[in-house]
């Protein structure tokens, strides 16, 4: 919780004003100096901003550090360090006990806000993204289709970093949420986890075992691949036939890769394909034109569409 404000430059009459003016409630002072009224008041404001970010900033580096062993939503706390804070906090209703007067040769700025109107935002913000992430979570649970089902997930994320941020600053202005917000988070974290344990990716291949060993080389770079039976996610099937022919000019040989992402049982869910058929010749041994057709391989375009599309439907736990 923000500590309490310095009264020093307020006197009696001021605080009683500031405590009036905010219905018995708290508020945040504070008293600076500059050469306009302008400029007083401008700095006023960015010193009591700056004094919450100050302690927003510690609250979410802790959390951040307690969750790094753990949690599963980190990349959404990390984000909401340093300069994210200030985009973030938009404080309105400041309030100055008179106008800003000539003290010393400066003017003085008395200015204060009311911690009630401070939160006033903040809630109506934590509200909006309770009903978002409600929807977005509710879909995560129950949806089959494993694309589907992952992009839930990934926007249940983001409405959990949002419906927790604003949690921060309330934690620092000292006030009550209406919800259950470390409850709550938590169960949907632990949700995720579970979600990331049991969906895995499974290859399955058939046809020309090079051209197996070269696509799985490329995708397993970035996707984590089981080659055990297939349960509790989905399954990359490829099929990638060889075929050669032989005249009087060369040896021609090619691939037609074909990879299926379907469900454990079967189902295809989504065809990959190649508009392009990968080739190699030799104008007189099948093995060097092979082994061109391999390099070729390596080399497709193909490849690094096949991983973009793939990548949308594996869950990107703790990365």
């Amino acid at each position: 919780m923000l500590a309490p404000p310095v009264l020093a430059d307020f006197t009696q009459a001021d605080s009683t004003k500031a405590i009036s003016v905010c219905q018995g409630g708290a508020f945040i002072s504070i008293t600076v100096s500059d050469n306009t009224q302008d400029k007083a008041r401008n700095k006023a404001k960015e010193e009591i901003t700056k004094n919450i970010e100050s302690e927003v900033t510690v609250i979410t580096t802790t959390e951040s550090i307690n969750e790094e062993k753990d949690g599963v939503f980190k990349d959404y706390d990390k984000y909401s360090q340093g300069s994210t804070i200030k985009s973030k906090l938009t404080l309105s209703g400041f309030k100055e006990i008179e106008s800003p007067k000539r003290k010393d040769g400066k003017f003085e700025s008395k200015t204060y806000i009311c911690v009630k109107d401070a939160a006033q935002g903040l809630l109506e913000q934590q509200r909006l993204a309770k009903d978002s992430l409600d929807r977005t979570y509710n879909i995560a649970r129950n949806k089959k289709h494993p694309k589907e089902k992952n992009e839930a997930w990934q926007k249940t994320q983001m409405h959990l970093f949002k419906f927790r941020e604003p949690q921060r600053l309330l934690n620092v202005l000292g006030v009550e949420s209406p919800y259950p917000v470390n409850e709550f988070s938590s169960k949907i974290i632990a949700d995720y986890a579970n979600f990331c344990r049991n969906t895995k990716v499974y290859w399955q291949d058939a046809g020309n075992k090079e051209c197996s060993r070269v696509i799985f080389e490329k995708l397993s770079k970035k996707i984590p691949m089981e080659k055990s039976g297939c349960s509790g996610g989905f399954r990359l099937n490829l099929n990638c036939p060889v075929d050669c022919s032989s005249s009087s000019l060369e040896i021609e040989c090619s691939f037609s890769p074909h990879l299926s992402i379907e469900s454990c049982d079967g189902e295809e869910y989504h065809p990959l394909n190649v508009k392009e058929i990968i080739s190699g010749s030799d104008q007189y041994k099948r093995d060097v034109a092979m082994k061109i057709l391999t390099d070729n391989l390596k080399k497709a375009i193909f490849l690094n569409e096949w991983e973009k599309e793939i990548l949308g439907w594996v869950p990107q736990c703790g990365k």
